[in-house]
């Protein structure tokens, strides 16, 4: 009797997370659809634009200046758009299919993030407002990057520093990356710090690099100067939060903001070395948000899956931030209630960029000591003590 109570016990404690899990995805789904509904905005005109210049055969780096991704996504674009729907709008039509599959790919994260790390982590990521309402409104797809690059540095994660055929195909998958959205394109020097062997280290960088620069082929010559100017040397609005809040005005006046973002990002790999890639991974897409030159409101949900994965007080106050944030945002939900309260955007916000950056970057300080120098920290803080007991009062 008592063996078989336990055996059902344990089919219980199996199963019970996962109808959790289940109910999360249904949850989040729902509202992220339901935040659809809210409207759409600049990148879902592009994304029309695009999806046009497809249906007529077009080459798109030669037809529009907005468009400043790798090819990846545009195909994206035309396959949902010859989807049949419901709504004859051709606007709303695509947007309503670009928000479903955004948010199917988000849960497709949370089910890598549920096998890997568990309930507590999926649920973290999928119902956090912030990754929410950049899916649901907003329609960015930094989401599906983030996925290809689990997935792709996933396969890295058990490797040796050495390279081997596994790792080839991590880092092919990492090219796949860089041509969705290059939100990584130094990570592979992040992971190149790590490999002992310089034959090692020149394949780690090229064969990502390689994938990405070949998806343009196709596009040459005619595409050649759009790619040039609007992939390549594209540059958002310079608004540097970090750099502009929080570093020392004589760093800024000398250096170029571009500059000191990649510097920082180069650097801080170095000094990550010693992680595992997947831990590596977390920590950049945190790093790229902090330090960037350029930062819009998708730029918030860049480090959502890392935040679930190191949740700590500050995290949670930059969820409950940016969450407010986006929803007085001109740029995001515009509810006038909160706009009312804080603001309509960034510049004259109570709650800005800045702010938001400055919680950000307190959470990973956070991370970081908890993890690697807590237990020195408390060892010298009771040393101090006991020495501060023994000595003697004058």
């Amino acid at each position: 009797m008592s063996n078989t109570l336990t055996k059902d016990s344990l089919l219980n404690n199996k199963s019970t997370p996962f109808g959790w899990f289940i109910l999360v995805i249904i949850a989040g789904t729902l509202i992220r659809l339901a935040i659809a509904q809210r409207g759409y905005n600049f990148d879902i005109v592009s994304y029309r634009i695009v999806a046009d210049i497809m249906a007529d055969g077009g080459n798109v780096y030669a037809e529009t200046q907005r468009y400043n991704y790798g090819p990846i996504w545009f195909y994206i674009l035309s396959f949902l758009d010859t989807l049949p729907f419901p709504i004859s709008d051709p606007l709303l039509s695509l947007r309503w299919k670009v928000s479903s599959f955004l948010s199917l790919t988000d849960i497709a994260i949370a089910v890598c993030l549920y096998r890997w790390y568990g309930l507590k982590v999926a649920t973290l990521f999928f119902l956090n407002p912030i990754s929410i309402m950049i899916t649901g409104y907003h329609s960015q797809f930094d989401n599906l990057a983030i996925l290809m690059a689990l997935i792709s540095i996933k396969t890295l994660d058990n490797e040796s520093n050495a390279i081997s055929y596994r790792s080839l195909f991590g880092l092919i998958l990492l090219g796949v990356c860089l041509t969705i959205k290059h939100l990584l394109f130094l990570f592979p020097f992040w992971l190149a710090i790590k490999n002992t062997r310089w034959r090692d280290k020149l394949l780690t960088i090229s064969i990502p690099y390689t994938v990405f620069l070949a998806s343009f082929l196709a596009f040459i010559p005619k595409g050649t100067a759009g790619i040039i100017n609007h992939v390549f040397l594209y540059r958002g609005f310079a608004n540097a939060p970090f750099w502009h809040g929080i570093a020392p005005e004589v760093i800024i006046d000398k250096i170029p903001i571009f500059i000191l973002f990649i510097s920082t990002l180069l650097l801080l790999g170095l000094f990550f070395r010693s992680k595992k890639p997947l831990e590596s991974l977390y920590l950049y897409t945190i790093v790229l948000v902090i330090f960037s030159s350029a930062v819009a409101n998708q730029y918030l949900a860049i480090c959502i899956v890392a935040i679930s994965m190191h949740w700590n007080l500050m995290y949670a106050l930059y969820s409950i931030a940016g969450t407010l944030y986006l929803l007085a945002s001109g740029d995001g939900l515009h509810i006038k209630f909160f706009q009312d309260y804080l603001g309509s955007n960034g510049n004259t916000s109570v709650i800005g960029y800045q702010e938001l950056i400055f919680l950000l970057f307190l959470g990973m300080l956070v991370q970081l000591i908890s993890k690697e120098n807590q237990n020195r920290l408390l060892v010298l803080f009771k040393k101090q003590f006991k020495s501060h007991q023994c000595s003697p009062i004058n």
